[in-house]
């Protein structure tokens, strides 16, 4: 086994097991890692069948419903008239859309090459397919850069972090959303946390272990909260199927019969985490 990716114990409990997949848990910051991490060839084929038929498919039909949120990320960010914001993994540009009506100067990266299309339909060529390390993006300096739900899934998340260290201006800020591995409730859920995806989900960071790289990597001024979101029952439903499998449907299908298209908070043990670059 690899030490830890952010703390470099060597002390990395088998954890939880998912299928022929497992994760372990580091025993001083508690990361949780893959175990083995996905080839990137793994990676490209799930890709490719989630964007077509499994959650980023169900993101894009409920697209409108999922707008209170992108709004109150936005919120949240707050981005003043003119900043430019890097948002990575922006998918189709809903995240962007927001930020670009309070006056941001808003660009984007994703991988997906249909989603890249859809994002520039709506915001011209503003967003690229290219990762945080290719040259196919207008250069720093940013004055933010996002990344929401994406540092579970890289490869190497800390050269991530790096990268966008050295993208942002000093005093910039990063705003990242991802699972919370430490949480109350992915603790005691174990096997049955809905963010334990093998393959999509290659690290889970707790709110230690984020804290820690970021300072690490020459941020400051850390804060988390957790992240509740708004969203039709009947999202949340399906979503079951893509992370949580048929246990957590069977209890929520007699639920969604009731609830429809009612929209209920929804606390998955996500966080919200911004920092300052020093």
């Amino acid at each position: 086994m690899k030490p830890c990716l952010v703390c470099g114990s060597t002390t990395l409990n088998h954890a939880l097991s998912k299928g022929e997949w497992m994760y372990r848990r580091c025993a001083q910051c508690g990361l949780l890692s893959s175990d083995p991490i996905p080839t990137p060839g793994q990676i490209e084929a799930h890709y490719s069948e989630k964007f077509d038929r499994g959650n980023y498919e169900l993101v894009r039909r409920y697209a409108l419903h999922y707008r209170e949120v992108h709004e109150y990320l936005a919120g949240w960010i707050a981005p003043r008239p003119g900043d430019r914001v890097l948002d990575i993994g922006t998918f189709t540009g809903d995240l962007l859309e927001a930020l670009a009506r309070r006056g941001a100067d808003v660009y984007g990266l994703e991988l997906q090459a249909e989603a890249v299309r859809i994002a520039n339909e709506r915001l011209g060529a503003r967003v690229f397919q290219a990762d945080l390390f290719g040259a196919e993006f207008p250069p720093g300096p940013y004055e933010i850069i996002s990344m929401m739900a994406v540092i579970e899934h890289v490869l190497d998340p800390r050269a991530m972090i790096r990268r966008a260290a050295d993208l942002l201006e000093p005093g910039g800020r990063v705003y990242i959303e991802t699972p919370n591995a430490g949480s109350t409730l992915a603790r005691t859920l174990g096997t049955a946390w809905p963010p334990l995806a093998p393959v999509e989900h290659i690290y889970l960071f707790s709110d230690l272990a984020l804290r820690n790289l970021l300072q690490q990597e020459g941020f400051t001024e850390i804060r988390v909260r957790r992240h509740v979101k708004r969203l039709p029952f009947s999202y949340v439903h399906e979503q079951f199927a893509n992370f949580g499998g048929s246990g957590w449907q069977r209890v929520t299908g007699p639920i969604r019969l009731l609830l429809g298209e009612t929209r209920v908070p929804l606390y998955g043990g996500e966080m919200l985490v911004s920092a300052r670059r020093a």
